[in-house]
């Protein structure tokens, strides 16, 4: 598989979407799991887009290491503090982490076709809204 652009962006996607469907399983605010769903639903948005350029046999799942790892550190962390306000600033610094990675792989890769730059930076915007609703929570 190439890794381009949208290589990265499929890394960036998939652990975003498992990270946010363990927080839905193990949140009990129904505010926030609203919230959540309808950024998961964004999600999978994105991840239609993709399949339209790519394919589907381009998406590949995180290691199963990779969603073992990430669930027990929300676990850890929700374990020690369940607030509401807790789990939206875990939302927020996980939004945090993949804008910069996504900055870094739009600027590595800035030659890349337009309908992947545009998909791209569709989904940074989408990335800066959503943690912009969760650092405000």
């Amino acid at each position: 598989m190439e890794k381009g652009l949208l290589y990265y962006f499929n890394g960036n996607l998939q652990m975003g979407m498992e990270a946010t469907r363990h927080m839905i399983k193990i949140c009990d605010d129904e505010q926030l799991r609203r919230s959540m769903l309808e950024d998961l639903h964004a999600y999978e948005k994105f991840e239609n887009a993709l399949i339209r350029i790519k394919g589907k046999q381009f998406i590949k799942p995180i290691s199963p290491m990779a969603e073992m790892g990430s669930q027990w550190a929300m676990d850890m962390k929700v374990m020690m503090n369940d607030s509401a306000e807790n789990m939206a600033a875990m939302l927020a610094k996980g939004y945090e982490k993949a804008i910069k990675d996504m900055r870094t792989n739009i600027d590595r890769f800035p030659d890349s076709p337009e309908d992947e730059m545009e998909l791209a930076k569709g989904y940074m915007n989408f990335m800066k809204l959503t943690h912009a609703k969760y650092k405000g929570y």
